[in-house]
């Protein structure tokens, strides 16, 4: 209970210090499929005049009905390219990067449970490279912010790997903009 309530504080203060970044995400892993929540803070550097390369760090969070849960913690590197190469209107995003994460889901091996050397139980951790792409559309700005909608799929490949559907609602803290040439 003191790690959910941990975990839901974190996302609420994160909600605050970013914004509103939040979105709502479906993970399905070989242990673990279902919907949650999260909160990320994306940075874009302009790179032309409609173009950006995109810094993001974020937290999702996923529980079951069983009480097992997942924490995701994507930082990755991307970059925002508009469609229409206007800065604004619909984009594509690839990225790429590293997850880190954890689960309470036991590790278990010939049916029974594998313990760490302290005697506590092993549980299954996500940690690997990750690479994915979001889809979505970039509102025109309002002074340095630039509000969007996404949606996005990403895949954490590692000792369990996972792929995430999410939904975002956002906007991007813009550090300049180039000139068009």
């Amino acid at each position: 209970m003191r790690k959910t309530a941990f975990i839901i504080s974190i996302l609420l203060i994160s909600n605050f210090v970013s914004h509103a970044q939040i979105e709502v995400a479906h993970v399905s892993s070989k242990y673990l499929k279902e919907t949650g929540f999260g909160a990320f803070l994306n940075f874009s550097f302009p790179v032309s005049a409609s173009n950006y390369v995109t810094a993001e760090a974020g937290l999702q969070y996923f529980k079951n009905s069983d009480e097992e849960d997942m924490a995701i913690v994507p930082v990755l590197i991307g970059y925002r390219y508009t469609i229409d190469h206007s800065g604004t209107g619909f984009y594509i995003e690839p990225n790429a990067g590293y997850n880190f994460g954890s689960t309470s889901i036991v590790v278990y091996e010939n049916s029974s449970p594998v313990a760490n050397d302290d005697g506590s139980y092993k549980h299954y951790e996500i940690k690997g490279f990750a690479a994915g792409i979001t889809a979505g559309y970039l509102f025109k700005p309002s002074g340095p912010i630039q509000f969007n909608a996404g949606i996005r799929y990403e895949r954490t490949f590692g000792s369990l790997a996972t792929n995430t559907f999410s939904f975002r609602i956002s906007h991007a803290f813009n550090f300049g903009k180039k000139s068009k040439e």
